[in-house]
């Protein structure tokens, strides 16, 4: 089975931060490009407005944040990302069935592909509920 990490999770998979024990993390693990590039703007924009995603890379020691922020800014291969070409027709489909966000249907779809659970870090009631609607399982960790 595959995980589909938040942007929050997969800040903590990149500073090799504690993730939570009840989910197997052998599994491959996968985010969605708007999740990462929520990270990637939060984080290398942290200068000018510091915040829930940044604070944690700021809060790591000079060595750490360097290491951390390589990993961010050239994703290492055993996270996986999935094209918009491959994601756009059933994004396309989805929208008819799901009054998603962009981000939201994206997930959506990369699950369905991957046949993920998803992995997020707050609730998301309209994300939760369409999963739960395509069949797919999600897990809210903290």
């Amino acid at each position: 089975m595959n995980l589909l990490v938040d942007d929050q999770l997969l800040s903590r998979v990149l500073r090799r931060d504690a993730l939570p024990d009840r989910l197997d993390w052998t599994q491959p693990i996968f985010t969605t490009g708007y999740w990462y590039v929520r990270l990637c703007q939060a984080v290398l924009g942290a200068a000018t407005r510091p915040g829930v995603l940044s604070t944690p890379f700021m809060a790591l020691t000079d060595a750490r944040r360097d290491q951390a922020l390589a990993t961010l800014t050239e994703l290492p291969d055993e996270i996986g990302l999935l094209s918009l070409r491959t994601l756009g027709p059933t994004i396309g489909r989805l929208r008819l069935d799901h009054q998603l966000n962009i981000l939201s249907l994206e997930a959506l779809a990369a699950a369905i592909h991957l046949q993920a659970t998803v992995v997020l870090s707050t609730r998301s009631p309209r994300l939760e509920e369409a999963l739960a609607a395509e069949g797919r399982h999600f897990e809210l960790v903290v």
